[in-house]
């Protein structure tokens, strides 16, 4: 009798998983209720794990009436107030109705005095440490950026530098790469827009030259790497601005530059005649576009496509390692209930060309993302 020996080759289920992603609703959490975050990063730090979002918690209070930042400088305005929250948020898949509330990375009181903007969380493989940062200011005062580092993404976190030691001595808002190889940096603008590199720990800035951009008046920065190339992304200073701001691009093959300007120009700044899908969240009071401010900036007869100021670029990698970057942007003025917390977000894929250029960003109602 002549035995016959079989051979079974196991071949892993790569599972797809597609979720919708609504422009037209507010986003929510698992109990129904529209997320409080704003100006922050989502990250997933482990394949196939949670995504955690650390963004600005406004509350209850009132949006102005008619510009974005009436009343900047007064700490009773919304959006200036010392007590807002850097909050955290966990989802599986990003979508709306999966949020849940996690809690404040740090409280008040044990973080440096002052108005809190665009919080960023980071993993610094070098320390094995989760290290947050964000920009606060007096009034009055220039803004810092304080650092704090966890063991985990939703804390506690303990305040280790109060004021990094960026160049321009003063920072707005800003962004963090953490590479390839492990070293950081830090985008961020102190009028003009400015990248420079971070020590070992990512407490300081490291003894090492910066890249200075030649625009001023700029913020809202995202600095990312895909195939090998570094993104600068940024636009017009835009102080909640109801009409939203654009997105230059620039490219590079190092994170220190020098770096290209994209050769269209602005990627979402658009002249209001032209004809824009722009199906949008209803809002419940006339709010006006901020004049000079964002898209209006250079042109008072432009408008951003998306109606939107840049947030953050979500780097979303499905079970097949193909990674899709999902460009976030806040939609200040547009709450469906005037309140500043409930004001939504737009998201979108961002679709590059043969040559590595960002495709023109344009309304969408939703789109299915693979996570």
């Amino acid at each position: 009798m002549i035995a016959h020996m079989y051979i079974v080759l196991l071949i892993p289920i790569v599972t797809t998983v597609l979720v919708t992603i609504d422009n037209q609703q507010p986003r929510r959490d698992v109990n129904g209720e529209i997320i409080d975050a704003h100006d922050g990063s989502i990250q997933q730090f482990v394949p196939g794990g949670l995504y955690y979002m650390h963004a600005m918690q406004y509350g209850l209070c009132k949006e102005p009436p008619n510009y974005g930042c009436d009343g900047a400088g007064m700490p009773e305005k919304c959006g200036f107030q010392l007590d807002h929250n850097i909050s955290i948020w966990t989802s599986p898949n990003l979508t709306s109705g999966s949020w849940t509330y996690a809690g404040n990375a740090i409280d008040v009181t044990k973080r440096p005095a002052g108005i809190v903007f665009r919080p960023h969380l980071v993993y610094n493989p070098n320390t094995k440490l989760y290290v947050l940062m964000w920009n606060y200011m007096n009034f009055g005062v220039s803004g810092q950026i304080a650092v704090a580092i966890s063991e985990t993404p939703i804390g506690p976190f303990v305040v280790v530098n109060t004021a990094l030691n960026i160049t321009r001595g003063s920072s707005g808002d800003f962004d963090l790469l953490v590479d390839t190889d492990g070293k950081g940096y830090i985008i961020y603008s102190a009028n003009s827009m400015n990248v420079e590199e971070l020590t070992t720990n990512y407490y300081y800035t490291a003894s090492s030259p910066r890249y200075v951009f030649p625009e001023t008046f700029v913020e809202a920065p995202v600095l990312m790497k895909r195939d090998g190339t570094y993104y600068a992304l940024y636009d017009w200073c835009c102080c909640y601005c109801f009409q939203g701001s654009g997105v230059m691009v620039y490219r590079a093959q190092s994170p220190l530059g020098p770096y290209l300007q994209q050769q269209d120009g602005d990627i979402a700044c658009k002249t209001m005649n032209r004809t824009i899908s722009k199906t949008r969240i209803q809002t419940s009071i006339s709010a006006l576009p901020t004049p000079g401010q964002g898209c209006q900036y250079h042109n008072g007869n432009t408008t951003s496509t998306l109606r939107s100021q840049q947030n953050f670029v979500i780097k979303v990698t499905n079970a097949q390692g193909l990674t899709t970057f999902v460009w976030t942007g806040d939609r200040w003025q547009q709450a469906p209930d005037r309140i500043k917390g409930h004001e939504p977000q737009y998201w979108m894929p961002l679709h590059f060309n043969s040559d590595g250029s960002i495709d023109t960003l344009d309304w969408i109602d939703e789109f299915t993302l693979d996570v």
